[in-house]
């Protein structure tokens, strides 16, 4: 079943970021491809009710073991520590496409 990988965040080094987004884009784009994903939507989400990060960001998946297995991408590995690094209240959570 097809799944999108909601991931949300807080940039707290907007200079250390840059080095993740814009400056790791062809990485993080080629390594959600080789697991069969593509980038459905990014940007700063308009919280309607509640709280909210200042970034979220949605990828779809063939199913949830591809995303799973994009998440711990060798090939990734050096940009997600980047985002990780330069970010707080994160939450990366598996959801199933209707």
């Amino acid at each position: 079943m097809a799944v999108m990988l909601l991931i949300t965040y807080n940039v707290t080094d907007p200079e250390g970021f840059a080095a993740y987004n814009p400056g790791s884009l062809p990485t993080i784009g080629a390594t959600i491809a080789k697991h069969g994903g593509s980038i459905t939507f990014a940007g700063a989400p308009e919280v309607v009710r509640g709280e909210g990060t200042a970034a979220a960001v949605g990828l779809t998946f063939p199913d949830a073991d591809a995303a799973k297995a994009w998440l711990e991408e060798p090939d990734y590995a050096e940009a997600k520590a980047i985002r990780l690094a330069t970010t707080d209240t994160i939450t990366e959570a598996i959801v199933p496409l209707l």
